[in-house]
């Protein structure tokens, strides 16, 4: 008996803990966005656009980006490489070199009107999840109280919620589980499938030898050190007068393959979708080890597990068995 109740004081103390941990990390970055957002807003600034760059991934199709430096470091996307700024395609297609863009300026990098809306969306929809616990712990002290659960227990008989709260409980728990694993994973996973899809049965393709300007390393600090590897190129299309720069994802083999000059193959209705033309065993295995790869295939099975557990459930209910 003693020992239960040091267990339930303790997991107790745990939860409480839990949600003032919470609470001080949602207020710390809740300042923090705010402090960002302030002097984003405070910092209207002007730059040039001095190259255009279509960034193509590893698995993943084209992206678009403008580059914003005279003399920029690195014309590879890597996380330290403040130059490249991620744009729209439809801005990517509408901006000029030598244009002049309006933006904002914050933590030493330059921001566009969309970015911002981003950040802020992004922000809210973090804040909501990190607020569900906090929420519940609040909401479980109050069903303490015996007229707010008199109350609650009055609205759940006339809506008969003690018949289907279950159905919703599991249908919630699991199907929330299985919806959110699908949209993280397949979020990138489909855009990895049609891009594979392009470049093994696509019908509209040529090839070019581009020129290599610039390789660089996109370190992870992950303890696979699932590292990205870069080649910032140059070609011109057949069905075009100038050339286009693109900052392609390439795996380990054939970073170090290419010095100079690459072959390619590239989408004649798309001249940004580019693919590597030569590919050996050892690029294969390493695409197989991706974590796009592995965490789609990941999510494929959990999703299974999952989608079956409340089947089982029901047959354990029903048949005394599962």
């Amino acid at each position: 008996m003693k020992n239960n109740k040091k267990g339930f004081i303790w997991s107790r103390l745990f939860a409480f803990l839990a949600f003032i941990f919470l609470l001080i990390t949602i207020y710390g970055n809740w300042l923090e966005h705010k402090e960002f957002m302030e002097e984003a807003n405070n910092n209207i600034v002007e730059v040039k656009v001095i190259r255009k760059f279509a960034v193509v991934n590893l698995l993943e199709g084209p992206e678009f980006s403008i580059q914003i430096e005279a003399i920029p470091e690195s014309h590879v996307p890597t996380k330290y490489n403040s130059s490249m700024i991620r744009v729209s395609q439809d801005f990517f297609e509408r901006a000029e070199v030598g244009d002049s863009i309006a933006g904002f300026e914050a933590d030493g990098e330059f921001y566009l009107e969309s970015h911002l809306k981003e950040e802020i969306h992004i922000f809210y929809i973090l804040l909501m999840i990190f607020s569900l616990y906090p929420a519940g712990y609040i909401l479980y002290w109050m069903m303490k109280i015996k007229p707010i659960r008199e109350g609650f227990g009055i609205i759940a008989k006339v809506l008969h919620l003690e018949k289907v709260g279950n159905f919703i409980i599991t249908f919630v728990i699991f199907g929330g589980i299985v919806a959110t694993l699908f949209y993280f994973s397949f979020t990138e996973g489909k855009d990895a499938l049609e891009n594979g899809y392009e470049r093994f049965f696509g019908d509209n393709h040529a090839e070019a030898n581009a020129l290599i300007l610039d390789k660089d390393v996109d370190l992870n600090s992950s303890l696979h050190g699932d590292h990205e590897y870069y080649i910032s190129l140059m070609y011109r299309p057949a069905n075009q007068d100038e050339s286009i720069f693109i900052a392609k994802g390439v795996t380990w083999p054939t970073y170090n393959r290419y010095t100079d000059s690459i072959p390619i193959i590239y989408n004649v209705d798309n001249p940004y979708q580019v693919f590597v033309k030569d590919i050996t065993f050892w690029d294969i295995v390493e695409i197989m080890m991706t974590d796009t790869v592995l965490i789609g295939t990941i999510a494929i099975i959990l999703g299974i597990l999952l989608s079956l557990i409340p089947y089982f459930l029901w047959r354990k209910k029903k048949y005394g068995h599962y």
